[in-house]
């Protein structure tokens, strides 16, 4: 199995103390082939990021700017270079792991064992502090676990998908105009390309826990996705009315303002 993955890190001490992390996570998989882009934010060439790399099956690449730019626009720059160097042709899945996530032992082998008996072209799962081991899966998709669960930390797309899905849209996601978001349009749109989605409802990817206290702050971002897909499904228009109605509670409490209701274009 072949894997592409896609990370960007703005550079400072707890960010590529992070990255190490996963970088040692990854370093110690066999039996599958693993490309890594790694795009390093605000660098410095005085503060030169290295990884010692012993597995010859993982091929790590980085880039670097010296700016920041929003996370989505970080994730297109990635996408075009993998491009540019054909990559996903020779990928069977792809990824975008933050720089705060790491896969605990045994995760790349069951994921291989699941795909081997279950051929999806979307599979996404839950994330801990605390992972556990994968037992027993039990595909539980439904667009509203997807909405729920699905992040760029637990999402994988097979290279066809992806493929077809293209670019991030720069509108949403962290630093752009409408806060957050990013990654549930993305794979909303992959939803709606394929039918062979499997949902492993377990938190089987190690990732800080969320703080659900701070919800409100990527809801304009995630409630302006919901609007842009309500029309295409049932399912959808009943996730964004429930978006809606969560937004109300927001503005009723005055942690958001009603403005947070209009996508920024």
């Amino acid at each position: 199995m072949n894997i592409l993955l896609m990370t960007t890190c703005i550079c400072n001490e707890e960010n590529t103390s992070d990255l190490k992390r996963l970088i040692s996570s990854l370093n110690k998989v066999n039996d599958i082939n693993i490309k890594h882009l790694v795009l390093l934010q605000d660098y410095q060439d005085d503060k030169k990021f290295e990884a010692d790399i012993t597995n010859e099956n993982y091929d790590l690449r980085f880039l670097e700017i010296e700016g920041i730019i929003s996370l989505s626009k970080a994730r297109n720059m990635l996408i075009t270079e993998a491009n540019d160097k054909r990559l996903f042709e020779c990928s069977d899945f792809v990824s975008f792991p933050d720089d705060d996530c790491w896969y605990p032992e045994g995760f790349w082998n069951n994921f291989k064992k699941i795909e081997r008996e279950q051929k999806f072209g979307l599979f996404y799962t839950d994330f801990s502090s605390k992972p556990v081991a994968i037992d027993r899966p039990v595909n539980q998709h439904n667009t509203a676990n997807l909405v729920r669960y699905a992040s760029s930390n637990t999402s994988f797309y097979r290279a066809d998908v992806f493929i077809k899905i293209g670019l991030f849209d720069e509108n949403f996601g962290v630093g752009a105009k409408n806060n957050g978001g990013e990654d549930l349009d993305y794979v909303i749109r992959a939803m709606l390309l394929t039918e062979d989605i499997y949902f492993l409802n377990s938190p089987v990817i190690g990732h800080r826990d969320p703080l659900p206290q701070f919800r409100y702050k990527y809801y304009r971002g995630s409630f302006g996705v919901l609007s842009k897909h309500k029309a295409k499904t049932f399912t959808l228009f009943y996730q964004y009315l429930r978006k809606f109605l969560i937004g109300l509670v927001f503005l009723s409490s005055k942690k958001i303002r009603f403005s947070e209701f209009k996508t920024i274009r």
